[in-house]
């Protein structure tokens, strides 16, 4: 008999596309992230990149999709931060905007490392 729950992810088809669209997620981040220019926030930076680190925590906390590990999270935040610092100002952004949009960003990376590092200690 196969195990089922009673969540919208109680299947296995549905683990599988959980599954799915967490590894697009991922490879979308990996992509933009490998990419010197495609990761400065008036690229894909803030377009794709932010977007999808998002979607991604909400996946592994509402869904419990499975997250990447918390060094290739921390990697990540680094890789763009250094990215939106070096890139924020060509955008002419309105005063105060980059150090507010800096604490959402941080936010969302620290909310997407925790959920790693407590899956990864269970």
């Amino acid at each position: 008999m196969v195990e089922r729950t009673v969540d919208n992810f109680g299947t296995e088809g549905a683990r599988d596309y959980l599954a799915m669209t967490t590894t697009k997620l991922i490879g979308t981040i990996r992509e933009v992230v490998s990419d010197d220019e495609r990761i400065a926030p008036d690229e894909d930076g803030e377009s794709l990149l932010m977007p999808a680190v998002e979607i991604l925590a909400i996946l592994c906390e509402r869904c419990g999709a499975t997250p990447p590990r918390p060094a290739t999270v921390k990697q990540w935040r680094e890789k763009y931060f250094a990215a939106f610092d070096a890139g924020i100002d060509r955008m002419r952004p309105k005063p105060g905007f980059k150090a507010e949009r800096r604490k959402v960003i941080e936010r969302t990376f620290h909310w997407l490392e925790s959920l790693s590092e407590s899956y990864f200690q269970s």
